[in-house]
């Protein structure tokens, strides 16, 4: 399988791959991204709809789809026993990825892990909501960098989203002898490459702001989450599957698993005061509103984290191994081909 960005010399072999999510946003656009870089590529796919898997395999011609869900533990285990690469991009399920992990786990292999398994999870597991909610940014705070701080990253509360998932994950990848890499993107922006289902949740702000008629931050606005296309999420999905395919020498670095297997995704920093006054230029509102975290969990329970928290982060792993975002113009990707996002 020939990497875009692998040297001449390079013949990494090709593949099979297991994928899950693949009619959501996240997982639709992976499985684009991946056949639009290597059509020939083998790849298996959780499906749960008999429909979905025929619309799916009309555009994919080297997709086959396994009719299943997330709680087809047994299926899982055997699906992902027979392939070189599981990605999974179906949420939080810490009994599904486990079950995938056995399934790689019962292939012969010798020596240290071998990167076998991409779970996408997120950066709301470095949020510490024992903190009052402000909309601004933490005072004294900083950027969370996937090489500097790898090991706090997986040692916070278990508390907190993602977290109790990731670390469970990381263990029994570890008490199998399974190498696992957890992808952590901020925000997504842009629309999705997938065929099913091509927008994310960030149509929420731009349809609560039009129905309030101003856009609104809390606080001072100046809380900050860092973010990524979800076109370049894709891309940075089948750069680490080429990386963790490539036999020896072949690969350009080090690809980190399990402890050393947390990798963010992010091309820039977006406060939410940059946001509230694009989508206010965008519709000729008047001036944003600071509004308390009562209204924004009024407006929606989750309100108050999406839009009066953030953490930065900084995907220097994924700098190290030589991989780089194409887009940058956040503004460009919300209003991308007529999008209500913001």
């Amino acid at each position: 399988m020939q990497s875009p960005t692998a040297a001449t010399t390079t013949s990494p072999r090709s593949p099979s791959v297991f994928l899950t999510g693949v009619t959501g946003f996240v997982g639709g656009t992976i499985l684009a991204s991946l056949c639009k870089v290597h059509s020939q590529i083998r790849i298996k796919a959780l499906v749960r709809r008999e429909t979905d898997a025929k619309e799916l395999q009309s555009v994919y011609s080297n997709l086959t789809p396994i009719i299943g869900d997330l709680s087809s533990l047994s299926l899982l285990t055997s699906q992902a026993a027979e392939v070189d690469l599981v990605v999974h991009a179906g949420g939080d399920n810490v009994p599904a990825v486990c079950a995938m992990i056995d399934g790689l786990a019962s292939q012969n292999s010798t020596g240290s892990p071998l990167p076998r398994l991409i779970s996408l999870t997120g950066p709301r597991s470095l949020i510490d909501l024992s903190l009052p909610i402000t909309g601004n940014l933490r005072e004294g705070s900083r950027p969370w960098s996937d090489v500097a701080d790898a090991k706090a990253i997986l040692a916070v509360p278990e508390d907190r989203m993602h977290a109790g998932a990731d670390q469970a994950i990381i263990a029994h990848s570890v008490a199998k002898g399974v190498g696992t890499m957890l992808l952590s993107p901020g925000q997504l922006w842009g629309r999705g490459k997938g065929h099913i289902k091509k927008e994310s949740g960030a149509g929420l702000y731009y349809a609560t702001v039009k129905s309030r008629g101003r856009a609104f931050v809390l606080g001072e606005g100046t809380a900050t989450w860092s973010w990524v296309s979800i076109g370049d999420l894709g891309d940075a999905v089948v750069f680490l599957i080429e990386q963790a395919t490539m036999s020896g020498n072949t690969r350009s670095r080090h690809v980190g698993v399990n402890q050393d297997g947390y990798y963010f995704v992010r091309t820039g920093d977006l406060s939410m005061m940059e946001r509230a006054k694009a989508i206010t230029a965008r519709l000729s509102l008047g001036d944003v509103e600071s509004v308390s975290v009562q209204v924004a969990k009024e407006i929606h329970p989750f309100g108050p984290i999406m839009w009066g928290c953030g953490e930065r982060t900084r995907a220097d792993k994924l700098a190290e191994l030589g991989w780089k975002p194409k887009e940058a113009d956040w503004q460009a990707l919300m209003e991308e081909e007529g999008g209500e996002r913001a």
